[in-house]
C-alpha cells in the first residue's frame, strides 16, 4: 500500500479521466473548494478547479468534461472549457437542493446525484435525502427527476454497474445500508437494501468493477480506540467476500483505476490519499 499525503483539507472523491493518456488521479479537497490532480511520475499535486464552495463530489463525463456536486453551492456544477465552474442544476420544482454530495454517470450521458446536505441535514430521525436523474428528453434537451424524493438518512454516494446499465447502487450513510435501484420497465426505477451493515457510522463511497463487485468504504469518527479503517468487498450477490483495511477511519471516497488492478482510498483524518493494488 503507497500513502500520498495531499493539499488542500477535507480530502474525498478520489477519481480519473477517461483519457488514457492522463495517467493522474484527482481528488477533492472540500474545505478549500479545490479540485486537485496529483501526477505520480513526478508526485506534484496540481489545483486544477476552484468550486468557491465546498465541493463533496467530481467526476469526468465521457468527454473528458468535469462535473462537481457542490454542498454549499447547493448545485451540480459544470466546467467550461476554459476552467470555470457553472450552475447546471440547482433546485427542483423551484426547491433548492439539501446540497449534492457525489454523482455518476450512465448510458446516453444521463447523470445521476445524491443530494443530502451536509452531515447532520438527513439523519434517521429526519430522512430527507433524495436521488435525482438528469436524462435527455425526448424534446432534445434534458430532464431532472426524482428516483428517490425526501426518503434518506444521508445518501453520501452513488454508482452505477458497468455491469448492468439499468442498476444503480446508493450508499445510505445513517441507515448503514447499500440500496439498489433497478430499472425496470424503462424510466420506472425499484429500491430495495442491497446489503444491511453494523457497527461504525456507515458507507460513506461505493464504486463497482466489472465483474459486478462492489467496493464499499465506511466511515466512522477517530478516537483513541479508532485507528484501522475498512473497505467492504461485496458479491454481486450483497455477500462480504472480505474486508481490505485502511490506516484512517474517515474514509471519504474509493475509486478504481482503468484497469482495475488498484483501488484509490482518500482518508479525511490523514488528509492521505492511499494506492491499495488488488
Amino acid at each position: 500500500m503507497d500513502v500520498i499525503r495531499c493539499k488542500g483539507s477535507n480530502i474525498c472523491s478520489p477519481f480519473t479521466s477517461p483519457d488514457p493518456h492522463d495517467v493522474a488521479i484527482y481528488y477533492v479537497s472540500a474545505g478549500t473548494g479545490e479540485i486537485y490532480a496529483y501526477s505520480p511520475p513526478q508526485g506534484t499535486h496540481t489545483s486544477v478547479v476552484f468550486s468557491g464552495g465546498e465541493p463533496y463530489g467530481a467526476k469526468f463525463d465521457a468527454s473528458g468534461r468535469l462535473h462537481i456536486a457542490d454542498c454549499a453551492h447547493t448545485a451540480l456544477l459544470r466546467v467550461d472549457d476554459s476552467g470555470q465552474p457553472g450552475v447546471m442544476v440547482k433546485n427542483y420544482e423551484e426547491k433548492s437542493f439539501r446540497g449534492p454530495s457525489s454523482l455518476a454517470f450512465g448510458e446516453n450521458e444521463t447523470i445521476y446525484f445524491t443530494d443530502s446536505g451536509p452531515m447532520g441535514e438527513t439523519t434517521l430521525e429526519r430522512p430527507r435525502g433524495s436521488v435525482f436523474c438528469i436524462s435527455p428528453s425526448p424534446s432534445g434537451g434534458q430532464m431532472l427527476r426524482p428516483l428517490a424524493w425526501e426518503c434518506l438518512a444521508h445518501p453520501s454516494a452513488i454508482a452505477t454497474s458497468p455491469t448492468d446499465t439499468k442498476v444503480l447502487y446508493v450508499a445510505e450513510q445513517m441507515a448503514n445500508r447499500v440500496l439498489r435501484l433497478i430499472q425496470r420497465p424503462a424510466n420506472t426505477y425499484h429500491t430495495s437494501v442491497f446489503h444491511q451493515f453494523a457497527g461504525g457510522l456507515g458507507p460513506s463511497c461505493v464504486t463497482v468493477d466489472r465483474h459486478g463487485s462492489l467496493y464499499v468504504g465506511h466511515f466512522d469518527y477517530s478516537g483513541p480506540r479508532r485507528s484501522q479503517g475498512k473497505i467492504s468487498v461485496l458479491s454481486s450477490d450483497g455477500v462480504v467476500s472480505r474486508t481490505l483495511d485502511v490506516p484512517g477511519i474517515e474514509i471519504t471516497g474509493i475509486c478504481l483505476s482503468a484497469d482495475e488492478t488498484t483501488l484509490y482510498v482518500t482518508e479525511a483524518s490523514t488528509n492521505a490519499l492511499y494506492r491499495i493494488p488488488l
